[in-house]
């Protein structure tokens, strides 16, 4: 039996408080990952669930997504150009 973490925070490492986030009512393929350790989140696309996800336009189609993260206290763990200004 091996012991692996299999859920960890993409930007700090860290395995604790990780918890994941979406739209209520929403199809459920674009998700938050937010982490309690270092306060930011990252986009998952679940493009199992959707092939025709588009990192782009669904990025820009979930930007409600981001502004109910952050009103949580999470910052994005990367540059969000569409984002700029608000």
């Amino acid at each position: 039996m091996w012991n692996h973490v299999r859920v960890k925070c993409t930007l700090c490492g860290s395995t604790k408080g990780i918890g994941y986030q979406e739209i209520e009512g929403g199809p459920g393929t674009v998700k938050a990952e937010t982490c309690d350790a270092c306060g930011c989140y990252v986009k998952i696309l679940y493009q199992h669930e959707d092939p025709a996800l588009d990192p782009v336009a669904d990025d820009v189609a979930t930007l409600g997504l981001d502004l109910l993260v952050r009103e949580g206290g999470h910052r994005r763990g990367s540059f969000n150009p569409f984002l700029v200004g608000y």
